[in-house]
């Protein structure tokens, strides 16, 4: 996820003003500045086991990245930041409670983007109230990694090694897609990309450092199961509130039908929690109806299957499949351009 920190750092002119700048240069200098060397790192008794273990593993992943995969890889994961068990910055997006249309902040070069990104706390809380004052649904979350879309060398972060192999290389993958393939204004394209190059490019990787047969490739296989099944869910449950939205009927009246469209959503979920491998999507349950957190899950998971038809067809050598996402991200419309059969 960039969520426009990078942009900050080389513009001061446009966007958001220029204290916000000052205050995302300031966050990002202190992680270049704090940020070790791996093989410091990796030499430090002070190193705990399993995050020595991981990091040794990142040389061979962006080496897997670069050769494999055609991803940009550049000077990162060269380097460590601990972010002292913190957050290494939070995300606000918003949206309007009776439609899926994403509040927009304008930056430089990326364009329009559904979300702004911040190294404060409470800046983010500020930005959050001051969307709610408005009427939107907003939220608020933390986030575990970023890239800068190749503009800067990105560090390890402590945040990232929280992982399992699996999905360190997962998110990895993700945020080097970022640096090979974001055209400006369209960050669903950009994070659906990502998504699915982090997803089949994890599967690749461990397929091919431990054999077919692994035992952690077939559980990272029934991880992303879920997580297709739970894609599926979330559409079947937005599709629901798009239909109410259509109807242009009272503010008052659609908010409290969708109350009542979630309320059946997640009966139905009950009912289904038997259709997956583990128990990691029960959070579920506990949503309240938010059409920010909803756009928000939607926007790193659409029309994932236009991916994988390309990948499938260069599964010999997937760096053509990367290569044709990043061919279609500078097309006018990048989904229509996925959508048809290359030449």
């Amino acid at each position: 996820m960039p969520h426009a920190l990078w942009c900050c750092l080389l513009f001061f002119l446009s966007g958001c003003g220029v204290d916000y700048y000052l205050h995302l240069a300031k966050g990002q200098a202190r992680i270049a500045w704090r940020s070790t060397p791996i093989p410091e790192v990796l030499a430090s008794p002070a190193t705990p086991p399993d995050a020595a273990e991981k990091l040794g593993q990142v040389p061979t992943l962006v080496q897997f990245a670069r050769h494999r995969l055609g991803l940009q890889t550049g000077d990162s994961y060269r380097r460590y930041f601990d972010t002292g068990g913190e957050p290494v910055s939070w995300n606000v997006s918003a949206c309007p409670p009776d439609s899926f249309d994403p509040h927009l902040w304008h930056f430089p070069l990326v364009g329009a983007l559904p979300y702004k990104g911040f190294f404060s706390w409470e800046r983010a809380v500020r930005e959050r109230e001051e969307l709610l004052a408005q009427g939107l649904d907003v939220l608020m979350g933390p986030v575990a990694a970023y890239s800068t879309l190749g503009y800067f060398s990105d560090p390890v972060l402590s945040t990232m090694l929280e992982e399992e192999e699996d999905g360190l290389a997962e998110l990895l993958l993700h945020e080097l897609t970022h640096a090979t393939i974001y055209p400006a204004g369209q960050a669903e394209y950009s994070e659906s990309a990502a998504t699915y190059v982090g997803q089949a490019g994890a599967l690749l990787y461990l397929e091919e450092r431990y054999g077919p047969d692994a035992e952690l490739l077939r559980l990272a296989r029934l991880r992303q199961e879920d997580g297709r099944r739970f894609n599926a869910f979330v559409k079947e449950v937005a599709d629901s509130l798009n239909t109410l939205y259509a109807l242009a009927l009272p503010r008052e009246e659609v908010l409290r039908k969708r109350e009542a469209i979630f309320a059946r959503a997640k009966e139905r979920f009950r009912l289904r929690r038997g259709e997956f491998a583990a128990s990691r999507y029960d959070g579920f349950l506990k949503w309240e109806v938010n059409n920010a957190r909803l756009l928000s899950y939607l926007r790193y998971h659409r029309d994932l299957h236009l991916f994988a038809r390309e990948w499938e067809a260069h599964r010999a050598d997937p760096s053509q499949a990367v290569a044709r996402f990043r061919e279609c991200g500078e097309a006018s419309d990048p989904w229509d351009c996925l959508g048809q059969h290359p030449d």
